[in-house]
């Protein structure tokens, strides 16, 4: 690990949606990723953490891109909780 001592963040800027399909698609797997690991903790846990919202809206805008879609507003939380239903995940997100 390197020397910093700051805590990790989530990065405020989403990924940039004009890059080809196929890279598009690599970063939705990644992101889908992180987003069991994050519902994995939050359940060991028994907490919340902001930064899972972030990662569920950045899947939302790539699976948009990818399948031709509107992107979604972020604020629409029914359409998060549809999201989060249809993958199994902790509806507290």
């Amino acid at each position: 690990m390197g020397k910093s001592q700051e805590r990790p963040r989530a990065n405020p800027k989403p990924p940039e949606l004009n890059q080809s399909i196929e890279l598009l698609k690599k970063l939705l797997d990644i992101e889908l990723v992180r987003l069991e690991t994050a519902v994995r903790i939050e359940k060991e846990r028994n907490i919340v953490f902001p930064e899972t919202t972030v990662i569920i809206h950045d899947i939302q805008k790539l699976n948009a891109v990818i399948n031709k879609e509107n992107i979604p507003v972020i604020g629409q939380r029914k359409k998060i909780r549809t999201f989060v239903n249809n993958y199994n995940l902790n509806e507290s997100v």
